[in-house]
């Protein structure tokens, strides 16, 4: 009997304590989680609006992981870790994506991240719009569009 009493205390506590527990996860990309395909990048300071849909450019979000990848392999890839709070999307600890040799880290801006509308090494982005297949992001000097892939 003491026993039963026991397990009948003992398993739900444990399973309160499991169910506490912080995972990798834990900020996963929500509504961001995929692919997203660069279409048009929108420059602020130069008035011009650059039409990239016809590249293979895109943003991949899993868990805490984004991937920056032009499909066509003729231009580096790169990996950030973000974090998504209060509608702004920061993005950090950047690496060029080179598996054959090791990703390596990233210490200062590499001139290929403008390919992805990527303007300084660790961007802060508003998540102007996400609803459905489309998203909208900007920081002040630049403003990407994109469509769920």
């Amino acid at each position: 009997m003491f026993k039963s009493n026991i397990l009948v205390f003992l398993l739900p506590v444990l399973a309160l304590l499991f169910s506490s527990c912080s995972l990798e996860t834990d900020n996963d990309a929500g509504d961001l989680e995929g692919m997203w395909h660069l279409v048009r990048i929108e420059e602020s300071v130069t008035n011009t609006h650059i039409d990239v849909s016809n590249e293979v450019i895109f943003w991949s979000f899993q868990a805490k992981l984004l991937q920056l990848e032009d499909k066509t392999g003729t231009h580096n890839s790169f990996l950030y870790r973000f974090n998504i709070n209060n509608n702004q999307l920061v993005l950090s600890s950047p690496y060029l994506f080179d598996r054959e040799n090791g990703d390596h880290l990233l210490t200062t801006y590499d001139s290929s991240l403008s390919l992805y509308g990527v303007k300084n090494l660790t961007p802060i982005f508003n998540i102007e719009r996400l609803k459905g297949d489309k998203l909208i992001l900007g920081d002040g000097s630049v403003r990407l569009y994109f469509y769920k892939f």
